[in-house]
């Protein structure tokens, strides 16, 4: 065998700068292990599921995970370097070509060349995976309020009316409505207002979340007329002979609530139902009227026909002489009328003639704080239940005021 021979280095450094490397390396493991050792920290970090990746139409609905622990090492000085926001947590769909449950890998993406990832939990998520639905669905809206006393909501309109819906098939088949909710606050003023459109479930839960909507709000138009009562009238056309009269006039209804823009109920302060011929008229008529309301007016009552009766009676003229009384005279003083009686003519419905009493008619003159003199008094009148009108002839009379002459002799 041939020996091979280990030449001597010439140079007698060659040890020195071997016991330098060594002690470089000592140097190297003390000051990492001691002054910059090795450390681990925990992190939490968001998992970002790419939906973009999924093919055309599917949709991810669940995930069991929204977030991962992540444990990386390295020495102290690069960890202080480390943002959290900077690792990433992704979840990829590429291959997923079906509905249902599948478990997918987390893949961290870590910029940081000098740390190390040391565990991951979890590594895979449970995501659910649905068919992507889109569907049509009408809009309701929901007033809730009330306008200002006097005022009422006539009619809304909401446009559009109709929008679509693109969400997971199973989440669609939970859609119980959609409904734009308004909210009145003692409005007294058409508007137009843009509301938010909400879904809901069955169970009144509102799921808009869930769903992609073709609108997100739709312009609601709330038209508020003002509100009246008015009262019901009828017209007559000719007259009644001078003897008689009508005496009562009943319409049933009497009155009706109507609404319509507040420029036209201003306006209106009765409704005239029809016109009568006077000379269909008897002591006691019935009428029947379809009922009518001017342009632009709106009825709130269920009133299709006006009832109108009407009462007629003849007029009775009846002279009465009656007696002057005279009333407030002071003691000692008399009194002296001329004329000492007056004419009443009375007017009244025959219809009343025997529910009169005559005898309650009176006439007087006032001579209450009065002194000795002469006077031009009126004639006052106290006249029985249901006369109609009277007159009094002479209206003034001559009153001469004196003493006594009795009282004066029996003093004397």
């Amino acid at each position: 065998m041939k020996k091979i021979a280990i030449k001597r280095p010439k140079d007698d450094n060659f040890w020195l700068r071997v016991v330098s490397i060594l002690i470089a390396i000592v140097l190297w493991f003390y000051v990492n292990s001691i002054i910059n050792p090795i450390k681990k920290r925990e992190i939490i970090i968001p998992i970002r599921y790419n939906v973009a990746t999924l093919s055309k139409g599917l949709v991810m609905t669940e995930a069991d995970a929204k977030e991962v622990r992540i444990v990386i090492s390295g020495t102290q000085d690069e960890l202080s370097k480390v943002d959290e926001k900077n690792i990433q947590a992704m979840v990829d769909f590429s291959d997923i070509r079906q509905t249902g449950e599948v478990k997918l890998p987390v893949a961290i993406q870590n910029p940081y060349h000098r740390i190390n990832i040391e565990s991951v939990y979890p590594k895979n998520v449970t995501v659910s995976i649905d068919n992507l639905v889109t569907i049509q669905k009408d809009v309701s809206v929901e007033i809730n309020g009330n306008p200002k006393k006097g005022y009422i909501i006539n009619n809304y309109q909401e446009e559009p009316n109709v929008i679509s819906i693109k969400g997971a098939e199973s989440d669609i088949k939970e859609i119980s409505k959609c409904v734009a909710q308004l909210n009145l606050s003692l409005n007294d003023r058409s508007f137009k207002a843009s509301v938010p459109v909400k879904v809901i479930d069955s169970r009144g839960k509102d799921i808009t979340s869930l769903f992609d909507l073709s609108q997100k709000s739709i312009d609601v138009y709330v038209e508020i007329l003002k509100t009246k009562q008015v009262p019901l009238s009828v017209k007559f056309k000719g007259s009644l002979p001078p003897s008689k009269i009508i005496s009562k006039i009943i319409l049933k209804p009497s009155t009706i609530n109507i609404a319509g823009k507040e420029e036209d109920i201003n306006s209106i302060n009765e409704i005239v139902v029809g016109t009568i011929d006077t000379k269909m008229l008897d002591n006691v008529s019935t009428f029947q009227f379809d009922f009518s309301l001017p342009k632009n007016i709106k009825s709130l009552d269920n009133v299709k026909q006006v009832t109108i009766t009407i009462y007629t009676d003849s007029v009775v003229e009846k002279p009465i002489n009656i007696p002057i009384e005279v009333r407030g005279l002071s003691p000692g003083l008399v009194a002296k009328l001329s004329p000492d009686k007056v004419k009443v003519e009375l007017k009244y419905y025959q219809s009343a003639q025997n529910s009169i009493d005559f005898n309650s008619l009176k006439a007087y003159v006032d001579v209450s704080n009065l002194t000795k003199g002469s006077y031009n008094l009126q004639v006052l009148v106290e006249k029985p239940e249901n006369i109609k009108e009277f007159e009094v002839f002479p209206t003034y009379i001559k009153v001469e005021i004196s003493e006594n002459n009795q009282t004066k002799t029996q003093s004397q």
